[in-house]
């Protein structure tokens, strides 16, 4: 197995090695949890799919606005201490 990143061409949750990468635009926008339309700035994402069981990986496409967007509408998660 990988570390999870599909971008490697290995899927993390089966093994598989057959990805693949598509484009997805967020049609809704990117928003807060629980902002319902308001809010929102439209995303696109490098989309990559396991073709052997579905699992799926979308990674923002980030700019300076978006990155602006994102540090300061979305709610931040610190890293938590001992996880792994």
């Amino acid at each position: 197995m990988t570390n999870g990143d599909l971008r490697l061409g290995r899927c993390g949750a089966c093994g598989g090695g057959e990805v693949y990468r598509g484009e997805y635009v967020a049609q809704g926008g990117l928003r807060p949890a629980g902002a319902g339309a308001f809010g929102a700035k439209q995303a696109v994402f490098d989309a990559f799919v396991c073709a052997v069981c579905g699992h799926t990986q979308l990674h923002v496409r980030l700019d300076a606005r978006m990155s602006s967007h994102i540090r300061g509408k979305l709610t931040w998660i610190p890293p938590q201490q001992g996880m792994g």
